[in-house]
């Protein structure tokens, strides 16, 4: 779910105002980007481009969706339920500036309106803190996962709790995602291969020597692969692991160790060795090759 927000175009004496170009419209607030296009295209119109994912580097964690609908003649701004403080801070900010350069009032898909001034009495950290709870109470749930613009997060019950019981837990939230977007370790994305010998699946995740890196905890057919690959076919998940030789930046220099399975190996871990960086994400540091070879006879 998300909020939705729209500013209609200030009119003409020929209908509406020429819409302003999608540059224009990200430097109405200080640091804002889209990492959607190429900063050569953003002097077109807004209405050239189907929407745009948009952040302010540093602060957002999830992205701001910016758009133009031409049948509405208005400015649309999309911010998922569960953005964190800086997200919402954000949104409002743009609002009101954009309100203000166009004369017109704010509606959201609440049913609610405001102008430049009173936007900023929506209501963000009620709103987030009663979605937190609901979600917490689904008697459904088993993990939730938000997309942040670099990182998914996954939340679950247990850190739910632990987010709602702190003494400040939309901070408490905000921080948790903010340091999955920022985190500089390698996320190690899953490839997927048939082995000959049985037929069945295995997944396959990689772990570099002096390379913090994230694996998950309990492993997953992401989305774009569930149509070739059905979870009940995949026999192993393993994680492949990795020397480097010489150059680290010469391809040539990494070379397989060894393939372990990837419950034992997080499970042969020293908890110095890894933090936990939301319900499923562990982050690795850094292992040296002498661990990673000792690793690899598992």
């Amino acid at each position: 779910m998300s909020v939705v927000f729209s500013i209609r175009n200030k009119k003409s004496m020929f209908g509406y105002q020429k819409v302003m170009p999608a540059k224009d419209v990200l430097n109405l607030v200080e640091g804002v980007l889209t990492y959607s296009f190429e900063e050569a295209m953003l002097g077109r119109s807004l209405k050239d481009f189907p929407a745009m994912m948009c952040i302010r580097y540093g602060k957002s964690c999830l992205p701001i969706i910016l758009r133009y609908l031409d049948q509405e003649h208005a400015y649309q701004f999309i911010l998922a339920d569960f953005a964190t403080l800086e997200d919402w801070r954000l949104i409002l900010e743009w609002l009101s500036a954009l309100a203000r350069q166009l004369g017109n009032e704010i509606h959201d898909n609440l049913g609610t309106s405001y102008d430049a001034d009173s936007i900023f009495s929506f209501d963000y950290e009620n709103y987030l803190l009663k979605n937190l709870q609901n979600l917490e109470k689904d008697p459904d749930l088993h993990q939730y996962q938000l997309q942040g613009f670099a990182h998914p997060v996954i939340l679950d019950r247990e850190l739910l709790r632990k987010i709602l019981d702190s003494a400040q837990p939309l901070e408490e939230f905000s921080q948790v995602v903010k340091k999955v977007q920022y985190s500089s370790a390698f996320f190690s994305q899953v490839r997927f291969y048939r082995q000959n010998e049985t037929g069945g699946i295995i997944g396959s995740y990689s772990l570099t020597e002096d390379t913090d890196t994230v694996l998950p905890r309990v492993p997953f057919v992401p989305a774009e692969f569930v149509e070739k690959v059905n979870m009940d076919e995949v026999i192993d998940w393993k994680v492949n692991l990795v020397e480097i030789t010489g150059n680290p930046d010469m391809p040539e220099s990494y070379k397989p160790v060894g393939a372990v399975n990837l419950e034992a190996l997080l499970n042969a871990l020293e908890s110095s060795e890894f933090e936990l960086l939301d319900a499923n994400q562990i982050e690795i540091k850094k292992l040296s090759k002498e661990r990673l070879l000792q690793l690899a006879q598992l």
